[in-house]
């Protein structure tokens, strides 16, 4: 199945078995190194993309779910002044995830602070999917938090 997308600011036509999860297209098709080896299939969360704007378990999307679509790995996301916000937030609030969640906690953050959903229930339900322990429900709102009033000043900045 020949299927076009997005892949981190570039317009590929891919050849792939309609089925086939995202984090294989993006480990193995892609290259992307961005994809945690961690990651099973067993919806641990570590394989979070951002498809049009959304976070989403790469590992549970089939090909044929990505025709058409934008998809942005970690490591583009990391380049852009979005993903430094959240950076500072970390620092700021003086909360840093491990090495094994960081980039899928850094896009499910990103994912609620662009789509305003920054509500402890939001955040809450966000987070749910990342079977990773290493910060409290409520380091992680600290964060959101903080990083919503990064944002903010940043964009006030600009205007």
């Amino acid at each position: 199945m020949k299927i076009d997308c997005t892949i981190d600011g570039k317009l590929l036509s891919l050849s792939l078995n309609s089925n086939k999860p995202l984090s294989l297209i993006l480990s193995e098709d892609i290259q992307s190194s961005s994809i945690s080896a961690h990651c099973d299939g067993s919806m641990c969360g570590l394989c979070v993309v951002l498809m049009d704007g959304k976070a989403v378990l790469s590992c549970l999307v089939p090909a044929f779910e990505i025709r058409g679509k934008t998809i942005i790995t970690y490591e583009a996301y990391s380049k852009t002044k979005n993903a430094k916000d959240i950076e500072k937030a970390y620092e700021l609030t003086h909360l840093k995830p491990c090495q094994h969640c960081y980039s899928a906690r850094t896009l499910l953050i990103e994912s609620l602070i662009s789509s305003a959903q920054t509500s402890k229930e939001d955040v809450l339900r966000e987070m749910e999917g990342l079977k990773c322990s290493c910060l409290e429900l409520n380091d992680t709102v600290k964060i959101v938090q903080a990083a919503t009033e990064i944002r903010r000043k940043r964009h006030a900045r600009r205007s």
